[in-house]
């Protein structure tokens, strides 16, 4: 059987009545302009409430930058488009215009054109494209179900809000997780949903500052807060600059943290009143305070141009709550991250529903309450929509002489003999924490890794040379290649790390990718203590794959199989992805192109290389996939299809991805044609754009498609609620390990090959789940996607470790563009992953 009919229940809600009434549309500036949002909110609500409650009433939705929506024309002072208001911020009703914690709002109507429902009804119709009409109701609409719930909890980011209620501190970071909820409107053909979802952020730490810097250099001894050391005076520096704070002796005014001041800060000396004091002299005098810290740091509260220092003892200062944490958060919290964003599905469907005490209320609660929904004439169903889906039948895992089906998307290789299974004879272990991986872990991890070689149909010898490394990464790795090249060419070499061995890593894989083009494999010492057989069979698919091995195929049977029916003429299936720098860092974004080697679809090899930040077209495709597809051309015919699987675009990026990729891709055809001087028309080309970073999640609605832990079944396909901007479905071709399982959602830009047979995108899509070299079980996107991603994480390992620091590589800026960025330095010092022995053709990236 090839699928299933079934039903499931979504976490989408019809908004049953669209807004009635037109909106007008006013422009905001700020005099003089406020930078921090909660202060642009704030002036906005006191603007509305408060200053001018007869004109704002019924209250118009803001933005938070520079658009403010109202139902009514608002009758301004002078009769005029344009007004002014003084609000002030502070707690002095009577501050003058410019004075400090005055702002001056100034709202003008725009010339853009009333929103009208008609509008909206456009946004669900079949083939709408996006244009400054639709974009400007989608905005409307947004704001209109956010408006309420981000007024009463201001921590949030727009589009999801948050709240201390059950908040985990995350151990040695000075950064808490708080739970939230996100909602977000999106139309389908004929409806317009509203999603909701659980959701969390990492928030700043808050409470007495002092606190809160031994918790981030994670010490009790408040003898390191003097920050005479200079890795904790950078760390606190970075972790605390332009954070919001209160001190003992400001009150309720809010103050922002512009640098930090080395201690002893009882001892720092300043000019006041034509007289040289110290700190802790000027607050006792001044406020009876006798420092209690005076050794520890300071905070300085001036900016660069101010006539004098402004510092506070950290002592007397406390870190206000709820102060989104927006940069990448270290390695060695993924665990608790992940064990805190985990919940049981039907818990999950319930907290949405609004049914549990989660801490903090689901929006689709107060919906029927809202003002500006009410107001909207808006009407919002409160039960989740329910859907047709369809489960397809999984491919049998072809191994060398027997094939097995999946259970839930998962397999046993046990007692199963690779299908391609290739020799390791010449290898190497290094292991670089002989302290924890002592000698029995360390002959136990090489005796498994030849068990499971040899169980598995793999030639292996025992390992070459074993060196316990001294600390000196790439002497250690030189003196084993050394040892093998003596025995013939290098297969492999075992690298035995430490829990947390981040620049271990990354000198290892620098000096293997990049230097010498020898394959290395690294293994985690927290990972080896608790190793069972299971996870040396991983290991040694992983191992066989770079390789170039192959332990599965997946196969339907012929009428079904789509690779089959590709492989009756040469193809190509790219994975394309892009991944950009952390918040505030300016470093370029990596790109990737992977591509089949095989007809089978099975090997992959990768391209990456670097642009400019935060861009997410990819600016180099042309020639990448150029020289793609002259490689395969060089030992296979030339290929006369080839199908794309794009990850990461928006939905508000389709359209240019669409326009500028596709265009890219048809160009760098003809360049390979006409360089080949190849007469056969020009490859079909299908491009599909693959999600996993969306909210929709799908829930069992009858136990056929119930994985027995409130899941749905691994193949489950939904297509009812297609995107009006292009061809899409949802497919979760996985089984859940742990918590919610999320789909992906695919867009399908262009389809040359299948004729718009959704079906077999589908069908292709999903088997393509089945091929991820070193994982017995589906996973979520497919391989050649996911193997993308791999690509882009490894981005650097390209830069050499040496000279790391002369590119800033570990900086942090608050730069948001990229005027200043100097692309042809970061192209120059990304090397290339080394050609010796065709190492490049290798998946050396899994």
């Amino acid at each position: 059987m090839a699928s299933t009919e079934v039903s499931v229940i979504t976490n989408s809600f019809q908004i049953t009545r669209l807004p009635t009434k037109e909106y007008y549309q006013y422009d905001v500036r700020f005099r003089p302009d406020l930078p921090i949002a909660t202060k642009r909110q704030r002036a906005m609500h006191i603007l509305q409430t408060s200053l001018a409650p007869d004109i704002f009433n019924p209250r118009g939705v803001y933005d938070g930058k520079s658009i403010i929506y109202v139902s009514h024309q608002l009758r301004l002072p002078g009769g005029g488009p344009a007004a002014s208001f003084p609000v002030r911020l502070g707690n002095d009703p009577n501050a003058a215009i410019g004075s400090l914690g005055v702002v001056e709002v100034i709202l003008a109507k725009t010339a853009s054109e009333v929103i009208r429902p008609k509008d909206l009804n456009r946004l669900i119709q079949i083939g709408h494209t996006i244009d400054p009409k639709t974009a400007t109701a989608t905005n409307l609409l947004q704001l209109l179900i956010r408006q309420s719930s981000n007024q009463n909890n201001p921590t949030n980011n727009g589009r999801a809000y948050f709240s201390s209620a059950g908040k985990r501190t995350l151990p040695g970071t000075g950064v808490e997780l708080w739970r939230g909820f996100f909602q977000s409107v999106r139309p389908v053909i004929g409806r317009m949903l509203v999603t909701i979802d659980t959701s969390m952020a990492a928030v700043y730490e808050s409470g007495p500052l002092l606190d809160v810097a031994t918790h981030v250099l994670d010490t009790r001894n408040t003898r390191d807060l003097d920050l005479s050391n200079e890795h904790h005076f950078r760390k606190l520096q970075n972790h605390f600059k332009n954070k919001l704070i209160k001190t003992k002796t400001t009150g309720e005014r809010t103050k922002t943290i512009h640098a930090l001041e080395r201690g002893p800060i009882g001892r720092y000396r300043f000019q006041k009143d034509d007289d040289v004091t110290t700190v802790a002299e000027h607050y006792y005098k001044a406020y009876g305070i006798r420092l209690a810290f005076p050794q520890t740091f300071g905070v300085r509260l001036s900016g660069k141009n101010a006539p004098f220092p402004v510092v506070v003892p950290a002592e007397l200062c406390t870190v206000l709550p709820g102060q989104l944490y927006k940069k990448r958060l270290p390695t060695s919290t993924t665990k608790d991250v992940v064990d805190f964003a985990t919940m049981n599905p039907k818990v999950r469907l319930q907290t949405i529903k609004g049914a549990t005490a989660a801490g903090v209320q689901s929006p689709i609660q107060g919906y029927h309450t809202s003002e500006f929904i009410v107001d909207a004439g808006m009407v919002i169903d409160r039960n989740p929509i329910q859907v047709k889906a369809k489960l397809l039948a999984p491919p049998g895992m072809g191994f060398g002489t027997q094939t097995i089906m999946p259970n839930n998307g998962s397999w046993n290789v046990v007692n199963q003999r690779f299908k391609v299974a290739k020799a390791m004879k010449v290898w190497g272990v290094a292991n670089f924490d002989p302290l924890k991986i002592r000698q029995e872990v360390e002959n136990n991890t090489i005796s498994e890794i030849i068990r499971c070689c040899r169980q598995l149909g793999m030639v292996v010898d025992p390992p070459v040379a074993v060196n316990r490394g001294d600390g000196a990464v790439e002497r250690t790795l030189e003196t084993i290649l050394q040892q093998m090249l003596k025995k013939g060419p290098p297969d492999m070499i075992i690298v035995l790390l430490p829990k947390e061995a981040d620049d271990i890593r990354t000198r290892v894989k620098f000096w293997g990718d990049i230097k010498k083009g020898v394959l290395t494999s690294c293994l985690r010492e927290d990972k080896l203590q608790r190793a069972n057989p299971a996870y040396f069979n991983n290991v040694v698919c992983r191992l066989n794959a770079r390789l170039g091995g192959q332990y599965a195929l997946p196969r339907y049977p012929p009428q079904l199989d789509v690779l089959t029916e590709l492989a009756t003429s040469p193809f190509m299936i790219f994975g394309l992805d892009v991944s950009h720098p952390g918040p505030g860092a300016l470093k370029p974004s990596i790109v990737s192109v992977v591509w089949s080697w095989d007809q089978a679809a099975a090997s992959y090899v990768a391209y990456s290389d670097v642009q400019t930040p935060r861009v997410e077209v990819i600016q180099d495709l042309r020639p990448m996939v150029r020289r793609a597809i002259y490689e395969f051309g060089k030992q296979s015919p030339p290929p006369k299809r080839l199908i794309f699987f794009r990850d990461g675009v928006s939905e508000g990026e389709l359209e240019t991805v669409r326009t500028e990729e596709i265009a890219a891709i048809k160009v760098a055809c003809q360049d390979v044609w006409t360089k080949m001087k190849i007469t056969a028309a020009l490859p079909t080309i299908t491009f599909i754009v693959v999600v996993k970073r969306h909210h929709t999640l799908f829930f069992p609605n009858e136990s056929r498609v119930d994985d027995g832990k409130g899941n749905c079944r691994a193949g489950l396909v939904v297509d009812e609620l297609r995107s009006p901007l292009a061809q899409d479905f949802y497919l979760q071709a996985h089984g859940g390990l742990k918590g919610t399982s999320k789909s992906g959602h695919y867009s399908i830009l262009l389809d040359e090959n299948f004729g718009d047979n959704i079906p077999k995108v589908q069908q292709l899509s999903f088997q393509l789940c089945h091929i991820y070299a070193k994982a017995t079980r589906s996973i979520s996107i497919p391989a050649p996607v996911y193997y993308a991603d791999l690509v882009c994480a490894r981005g650097k390992f390209h830069f050499d470790p040496e000279s790391r620091d002369d590119l800033d590589f570990d900086s942090s800026t608050n730069a948001s563009g990229s005027e200043d960025f100097d692309l042809a330095r970061w192209k120059q010092a990304y090397r290339p992953v080394n050609s010796y022995a065709n190492y490049d053709k290798k998946m050396y990236f899994l």
